[in-house]
């Protein structure tokens, strides 16, 4: 039992890190406004010179494009996110945890409108906290962070199991304790059959 201790209170301290960020990006998204009625920050508007070759598929020019433009931190836009506009402009965007940039190939003007909008810090927070190896980061800083989001899931899985074991070893018969887990459990299944 004093080895499952070390291992609950490790566990905890190596991750303490994003399990505050996940309760910080929680509070930010419960107490700020919806994403919808936030000022927006004004985008910075910046045209870059581009020529894509002929015939090439959007996907082919979007990915040329991520390579021209080198947005930190954004992978390849995948096919179903590219559009056209109203003028036949190719438009995407690459989001990454910074911000947004908003693309539009001028294929016309042989130009690129990028349109970068910064994240605040509670929307940084939120991407990071919710980016995981099922996103396929490209970027090695990116690919650090989702390992290390990754561990702190699994870190708090097993301070999870760890936490109950250790209360079932010591005091099974501490009443705040059982009463805790009678509450958590019973609003757990309660909701769940609300919400399914």
């Amino acid at each position: 039992m004093r080895l499952i201790k070390r291992i609950h209170i490790w566990l905890g301290l190596a991750n303490l890190t994003v399990f505050l960020i996940y309760g910080v990006t929680g509070l930010a998204v419960t107490l700020l406004p919806a994403p919808e009625e936030r000022v927006r920050p004004q985008a910075r508007l910046e045209l870059v010179d581009f020529t894509a070759p002929a015939n090439l598929t959007d996907k082919q020019v979007a990915d040329l494009v991520w390579a021209r433009l080198g947005v930190p931190l954004s992978s390849p836009v995948p096919e179903w996110a590219l559009r056209r506009d109203a003028a036949n402009n190719l438009t995407f965007a690459f989001y990454t945890p910074n911000g947004i940039t908003h693309v539009t190939v001028l294929e016309a003007q042989g130009k690129l409108q990028a349109a970068y909008e910064p994240a605040g810090t509670a929307a940084f927070l939120n991407t990071l906290h919710a980016t995981t190896l099922r996103d396929r980061p490209t970027d090695w800083r990116l690919r650090a962070w989702v390992l290390y989001n990754e561990l702190g899931i699994v870190a708090l899985l097993l301070m999870s199991a760890s936490g109950l074991y250790l209360w079932l070893a010591s005091r099974r018969g501490h009443w705040p304790a059982r009463a805790c887990f009678v509450a958590g459990t019973g609003a757990l299944l309660i909701l769940y059959w609300l919400v399914r």
